[in-house]
Parts: structure tokens; sequence; C-alpha cells
């Protein structure tokens, strides 16, 4: 079995945005803000918010 993990981080207008995609959950950190995401669209939802 594959166990795929990503990690990444971006910063958006001075707010930096850690995502989290593996190990059985998705989420995203905002300014220490966790938000889960269970879809890209639910992330980039959250970053429009953000812009």
């Amino acid at each position: 079995m594959n166990h795929i993990t990503m990690h990444g981080s971006i910063t958006v207008n001075g707010r930096t945005v850690i995502v989290h995609v593996g190990d059985g959950e998705a989420f995203a950190t905002v300014d220490g803000t966790r938000f889960n995401v269970r879809s890209l669209w639910q992330l980039y939802q959250l970053l429009k918010l953000i812009v």
C-alpha cells in the first residue's frame, strides 16, 4: 500500500498558509488557525477568503 503525503507552505498577503494532506487527514493552517479541507475546492475557497 502506498502512502502519499504532501506538505507545503505559501505566503498570501502576508499570511502564512501551511497545507498538509496525508496520513488520513487534510488540513490547512492559516497563521496558526487550523482548517479541515477535504478537497481541493475547499482549499481554493479558503485561499480566496484570505486574498
